[in-house]
């Protein structure tokens, strides 16, 4: 768009990406496993989550037979630092502000989504479905 870089980082406190995932149904939500190959294609390790129970909803009256009902937010927020800054001006590729950002705390919108995971929110093919495994 022919911004100068330094006007832009000047312009900018933070970055907040977020998506919306459906959370699972509390009126038919059941303990599910998932077999060893869901939890590789999930970016996951089987021998440590092949046990680890994870909910899907089965479908029902309240929820239209879909599993879910309602939606959550997932997000990222990418703190400009002095250093994430000076990367920017610099134009440094995306994948050094990324890893930059992680050192300094950000966390990612996946680990956000594993997070409502975990908590029996939403489900893995859920957040499949609208974040990348990295």
């Amino acid at each position: 768009m022919g911004v100068d870089p330094y006007n832009f980082v000047s312009a900018l406190n933070c970055i907040l990406a977020q998506r919306l995932v459906r959370m699972i149904c509390a009126n038919c939500k059941k303990p599910v496993h998932y077999a060893d190959q869901m939890l590789t294609e999930s970016g996951l390790k089987p021998e440590q989550y092949r046990d680890f129970i994870f909910y899907e909803g089965e479908g029902c009256l309240d929820c239209n037979g879909t599993g879910y009902r309602g939606r959550t937010a997932i997000q990222e927020l990418l703190d400009l630092s002095d250093h994430i800054r000076e990367m920017i001006i610099e134009r440094r590729p995306t994948s050094e502000i990324k890893r930059a950002g992680h050192d300094e705390g950000m966390t990612f919108l996946r680990d956000s989504a594993l997070e409502k995971v975990f908590g029996g929110i939403t489900t893995l093919k859920e957040i499949n479905k609208v974040t990348f495994i990295e």
